[in-house]
């Protein structure tokens, strides 16, 4: 996919981040938020690509939450967190 990514990290208490991630520091955000913060799920433009602590059904419901969000793309949010 061009352009820069959503992220999303959801925790077990429902708080959440987004980060707009550029293409090329992808990889290594995932990564680093599935060794670092490994009890949180972690969303890609709308698909979980970390489960986290996060039950199936949280997952279920932050895929519907996500999906309803608008998100501004044009400016990554470097440094990430």
């Amino acid at each position: 996919m061009k352009g820069n990514h959503v992220t999303v990290g959801v925790y077990n208490s429902e708080k959440f981040k987004v980060n707009i991630v550029r293409p090329e520091h992808l990889e290594g955000h995932i990564e680093y938020n599935k060794v670092m913060r490994f009890g949180r799920a972690l969303f890609v433009d709308g698909v979980c690509v970390n489960k986290g602590y996060l039950s199936d059904e949280l997952i279920t419901t932050w895929t519907k939450k996500i999906a309803e969000m608008q998100f501004n793309k044009s400016k990554s949010t470097e440094p990430y967190v």
